[in-house]
């Protein structure tokens, strides 16, 4: 995409789709359009930044993805979302080859292969919801959210740890690396266990844990922001993607202790509409955006086509 135009086409149709679905359906379904958005351009971006490059396939599926979104709740609207979870697992299964083939077993590689994991995970519960499926019980209304969060939570925030642990293998770098890999198995194992009976003790701890680790991130692009050798736009996003990212993660700890300390407003509709928004169109989309300036900067170049 060298065309600037060409550029603004994914923004384009999610605002098209915006339109078209309407504030009744969004008001209903607000954390499937986050969703849609990070499809058209959070997974691109981050694809490109793990070293792959969406292609013709990708974009295909994509399309099917908005159309079923749009078209529910209308029965097998799942079938237009299969391509999708195809072409993420098929990532999935891709990077797996390729680290199994060198041989190269270093932090950086398993962490790559975790984020197209949580992407494809996303994809699944995506297909899960648009199927009227509910594993271990649990409400439609939480599926979505969790194709939401393995989207966002796990497969950008694992990209921006990629990015950052490649840019400076540090010490904390390495510290957040090995927490992205074990971040959403616990989170996701926490609200497992609150569901089938068990103290929310596990939960409310994996979910601090979480918002401990995103901190941790916001902090990391608080410090490139002041350092001159980033191109200065990319350090303003990073700024503005730290400041959201900051916000998210108190509204997560606010949610994570509602068993403690509720909050009458801390609800899950309030959540997906105000930590799903700050998440996907501040932080995810920002951080990404700082990225990508310098991963054109640095002359990177994307390789397999998805």
């Amino acid at each position: 995409m060298k065309n600037p135009a060409i550029k603004l086409l994914p923004l384009a149709a999610w605002l098209l789709f915006l339109l078209v679905a309407g504030p009744e359906f969004l008001l209903r379904y607000w954390e499937l359009a986050l969703v849609l958005f990070a499809a058209l351009i959070l997974v691109p971006s981050g694809l490109k930044l793990l070293g792959f490059l969406p292609g013709r396939r990708y974009w295909i599926a994509v399309f099917g993805l908005g159309l079923g979104i749009l078209l529910l709740p209308r029965p097998s609207v799942f079938v237009l979302a299969l391509p999708y979870l195809v072409v993420a697992a098929s990532m999935a299964l891709r990077g797996l080859a390729d680290l199994s083939a060198v041989r190269n077993f270093s932090l950086r590689s398993w962490v790559r292969i975790a984020a197209l994991g949580y992407w494809a995970t996303g994809a699944l519960f995506l297909v899960s919801f648009l199927a009227g499926l509910q594993p271990l019980g649990f409400e439609p209304m939480v599926v979505a959210l969790t194709a939401a969060h393995f989207h966002l939570a796990g497969f950008v925030l694992t990209v921006v740890v990629f990015r950052l642990l490649s840019d400076a293998p540090g010490r904390t770098n390495k510290i957040i690396a090995v927490a992205s890999l074990a971040g959403m198995p616990l989170v996701a194992t926490g609200i497992t266990l609150t569901r089938l009976g068990f103290l929310p003790t596990f939960e409310w701890l994996s979910a601090l844990g979480f918002a401990l680790f995103a901190l941790t991130i916001a902090w990391q692009h608080l410090a490139l922001f002041l350092k001159d050798k980033y191109p200065r736009p990319a350090r303003l996003l990073w700024l503005a993607a730290a400041l959201c990212l900051l916000s998210g993660a108190m509204l997560a700890m606010l949610y994570a202790l509602r068993f403690s300390y509720p909050i009458s407003w801390v609800t899950i509709p309030n959540m997906k509409n105000w930590h799903g928004s700050l998440n996907t169109l501040g932080f995810a989309w920002m951080a990404l955006g700082g990225w990508e300036m310098t991963r054109r900067t640095a002359g990177e170049k994307s390789f397999p086509r998805s």
